[in-house]
């Protein structure tokens, strides 16, 4: 089992349209291809670059995958549609794929359903060293998420990089209600003795480097037809 972040660039004025695609026009012929059960769609408000419409999956095996896209791709219906609403030109420019494995680093937290009242949500990555994956895994178990939801973070998901973003890495999938409350929870985490003590201890031991790099985050907002819902039926 794996999970898929689909992140699409739209072409300039057309991010509603795409919203409404996915999620109003596109769910039937999903039913109809044996898609993987659609776990959030958001769209892109803050993070280079936007606007972006980003959607999770969570896929079976790659074969399921392969299968449902083509028989997606072979639809005259669907392509009829597809056609139709693009007008003069493509809704979509480009997309970015990524895909992702449940980190054992998750079991450190509970998996919140209560991610499904956020109104802000961050796919938040963190490029790993390589050859200190373990240790990372560890820190990140013990100090970090732990922190993160003792400061009123929504830890919606934790995953090791497979494809797409850093790798080797860790993505997470964070929420709150709003921005507020995400720049306090940060700075609150940040705060934190163990997380000071943990960052000092690294920079000891690596001279002066830390197991988890630099993050890079987009800040999203559920769509009306997404919220986030990682417990949904599993295939």
């Amino acid at each position: 089992m794996f999970h898929e972040l689909r992140i699409y660039h739209p072409a300039p004025g057309r991010l509603p349209d795409l919203v409404e695609r996915i999620g109003a026009v596109m769910p039937p012929f999903f039913e109809r291809h044996g898609f993987a059960p659609r776990l959030g769609q958001w769209i892109g408000v803050a993070g280079a670059p936007t606007p972006v419409f980003a959607w999770l999956l969570r896929w079976p095996d790659l074969e399921r995958r392969a299968a449902a896209f083509a028989a997606l791709g072979a639809d005259k219906e669907w392509n009829a549609i597809r056609l139709r609403t693009n007008g003069a030109g493509e809704m979509v420019r480009r997309y970015d794929l990524r895909f992702l494995s449940s980190s054992r680093a998750g079991s450190a937290v509970a998996i919140q359903p209560a991610a499904a009242r956020c109104g802000l949500h961050e796919v938040r990555v963190l490029p790993i060293a390589v050859g200190r994956v373990r240790q990372a895994e560890e820190a990140l178990a013990m100090v970090d998420l732990p922190a993160l939801a003792a400061t009123g973070t929504t830890v919606a998901g934790v995953f090791d990089n497979l494809a797409g973003g850093a790798t080797p890495g860790v993505t997470l999938l964070l929420g709150w209600p709003d921005f507020d409350h995400r720049r306090d929870a940060l700075a609150a985490y940040e705060r934190r003795p163990e997380v000071v003590q943990a960052r000092r201890r690294e920079r000891e031991q690596w001279a002066g480097d830390h197991l988890l790099g630099e993050a890079s985050s987009l800040l999203l907002e559920p769509t009306r037809y997404g919220a986030i819902d990682l417990e949904r039926e599993r295939t």
